[in-house]
C-alpha cells in the first residue's frame, strides 16, 4: 500500500450494523484518530441505556483498533479492515461483539476445537425509492440465475465485488420469491465466517444503490410471501482438521459432540430468539409453516426442522441453525449457538 491509501476501519454494533472511519493508510497505527464514543455500540431508535457506557456516564469514548490481518481490498480503491474494541483505559470493550465471539471460540480451542461456520444469507432486491417495492423479476424461478434471478444484473456485480473483496462466495441464487435472493459463504472458522458475513450484508447494500435499486435484509418485509433467513452451518473442526461432528459408525453418521451440540441448542431454543430474532419484524417470520425455525426440533436433510443437519457426511457434516432472519448479528448469533449448544455462557 502506498502513502495515502485511504483505509476503512470497520467494526459491528450489537445490532449487526457496521461503523468506523476512513483513514490514511499511514495513520493506522494511531488509534485514537478513529476513537469513538460508546453510543453507537447501542444507538436505535432510542438510546440503549447501558452502565458505564450510556447517558449515565456521559457516553464516553472507545478505540478501533485495527486488525491488519483481516485486511481486504474494498470498493472505490479503498482497502477495509475489522477493528476490535478498546475502552480508553486500553481494557477490552465487553460490548464488543467481534471479542465476545473470540473468546468463545477461544475456550473451545482449550478443549481441542475449533468452532466452524458458513452462513446462507438471504434478501429481497427493491426499486429505489418505492417504498417496500419488489423489483420486478418477469422471468423468476427458485434457484433461477441470469434473468431468472435478477434482470437488473445487480447480482453479477454484488458477486464480482465479493470477489474482489476475498468474501468467498460459493454461490448466489433465486429464492422463493420474486425478487428474494439467497448467497452461500464459504465454510471457515467461526469469526472470519462472522466478518465475512458482516462484510457482504454491507457490500450487497452499497452496490445495489450505485446501480439505482435498494436491498433489504428485513426479516419479512411482505405479508404475502416467505421472510429472509440468515443460516448458520456449524461443526467443529479437530487439531488434525478433521471433522468431529463426523462418525462414520453411527446409525446417523454423526458424533455424540454433534448429538450434544443439537441438544444443547433445543434447550436453549427460546433464549437463541433473542440473537436469531432481534427486532419486531423478525417475529412476522419466526411462525409456524414457514420453514424458519420455529419449534424446537430437529431433523437429518428436513427443512421443517429448526437444526437441520444436511445429508452430506464426512469432513462437510454439520448442523444447520434455521432460526436467524436477515437482521441478527453474524458475530453474536455464532457466539450464542456456540454457547448455548455447548451449555456455556454468553
Amino acid at each position: 500500500m502506498t502513502t495515502g491509501e485511504q483505509f476503512d476501519v470497520v467494526f459491528p454494533d450489537l445490532f449487526g450494523l457496521t461503523h468506523g472511519k476512513t483513514v490514511p493508510n499511514h495513520r493506522l497505527d494511531y488509534p485514537t484518530h478513529y476513537a469513538v464514543t460508546c453510543m453507537v455500540q447501542g444507538l436505535d431508535l432510542e438510546f440503549l441505556e447501558i452502565d458505564l457506557y450510556s447517558t449515565g456516564a456521559g457516553f464516553p469514548d472507545m478505540e478501533a483498533r485495527v486488525d491488519l490481518e483481516t485486511t481486504r481490498p474494498w470498493l472505490s480503491g479503498r482497502s477495509i479492515a475489522m477493528a476490535s474494541l478498546f475502552q480508553s483505559n486500553g481494557d477490552p470493550l465487553p460490548m464488543d461483539s467481534r471479542r465476545q465471539l473470540r473468546l468463545i471460540c477461544e475456550e473451545f480451542e482449550e478443549l481441542g476445537y475449533t468452532p466452524m461456520a458458513g452462513f446462507e444469507m438471504e434478501f429481497f432486491l427493491l426499486e429505489r425509492r418505492q417504498p417496500m417495492t419488489r423489483l420486478a423479476v418477469p422471468d423468476h424461478r427458485v434457484y433461477g440465475i441470469g434473468d431468472g434471478a435478477d434482470p437488473s444484473g445487480t447480482l453479477e456485480a454484488i458477486v464480482a465485488l465479493a470477489e474482489h473483496a476475498d468474501l468467498q462466495v460459493e454461490g448466489m441464487n433465486a429464492e422463493f420469491a420474486p425478487a428474494q435472493v439467497e448467497v452461500s459463504l464459504h465454510y471457515q472458522n467461526a469469526l472470519a465466517s462472522a466478518d465475512c458475513a458482516l462484510l457482504f450484508r454491507e457490500l450487497t447494500r452499497l452496490v445495489a444503490r450505485t446501480r439505482g435499486i435498494d436491498a433489504s435484509y428485513m426479516a419479512r418485509p411482505f405479508g404475502d410471501t416467505v421472510g429472509s433467513g440468515l443460516h448458520a452451518n456449524l461443526s467443529m473442526a479437530r487439531a488434525d482438521g478433521s471433522n468431529a461432528f463426523d462418525e462414520p459408525g453411527d446409525e446417523l453418521g454423526i458424533s455424540d459432540l454433534a448429538r450434544h451440540f443439537i441438544a444443547g441448542l433445543l434447550v436453549h431454543h427460546e433464549a437463541i430468539t433473542a440473537f436469531a430474532a432481534p427486532t419486531v419484524n423478525s417475529y412476522k417470520r419466526l411462525t409456524p409453516g414457514m420453514l424458519s425455525g420455529y419449534w424446537a426440533n430437529w431433523g437429518i436433510d428436513n427443512r421443517l426442522s429448526t437444526v437441520r443437519v444436511p445429508g452430506q457426511r464426512g469432513a462437510t457434516t454439520r448442523v444447520e441453525h434455521r432460526m436467524a432472519d436477515g437482521t441478527a448479528s453474524p458475530h453474536l448469533l455464532l457466539s450464542a449457538l456456540a454457547a448455548r449448544a455447548a451449555g456455556g455462557r454468553c
